[in-house]
């Protein structure tokens, strides 16, 4: 025969047990949104990367290359640069490696290459966990001038 008292007792039990377990599918939840969160902005990152380079290699002897890239990158960020902060865009000739030559873009011959490097700085929606600190998602994109 049970009680009234020993029956409020384990109620109490199961009460913390459910407190103890939301709290940990919690985290995990916010965890696992926090990573898709991640990897959206970095394919953003590197699709927007991919998009200017081909942007610029095809429009090679425009006057506003520069510039028009920087306005590809932009439209492909889907709003990311407005919504977090650190967003650059450089457009460059470059090496096979991606390194800056130093030459000027509008320049570039039949073969040699195009670098568009995008980067923003990714902010955690859920920095009370602590496991997330603030970084860059960047993404460098390398592809050979077509230019006649």
């Amino acid at each position: 025969m049970l009680l009234p008292g020993k029956l409020h007792r384990r109620q109490a039990a199961t009460t913390v047990e459910l407190a103890t377990i939301i709290v940990v599918f919690t985290v995990l939840l916010f965890g696992i949104l926090e990573y898709c969160l991640i990897l959206y902005t970095y394919n953003i990152v590197e699709n927007a990367a991919r998009e200017g380079a081909r942007y610029a290699v095809v429009n090679i002897n425009d006057s506003i290359l520069v510039s028009g890239t920087q306005s590809t990158v932009q439209t492909m960020m889907c709003d990311l640069d407005q919504k977090m902060s650190g967003y650059s865009c450089s457009v460059y000739q470059a090496d096979a490696n991606g390194n800056d030559t130093g030459k000027a873009v509008t320049n570039a011959q039949f073969g040699q290459f195009i670098c568009v490097d995008v980067s923003i700085t990714y902010v955690p929606i859920t920095p009370g966990l602590g496991l997330l600190k603030t970084f860059t998602i960047r993404s460098k994109c390398n592809m050979g001038s077509e230019a006649n």
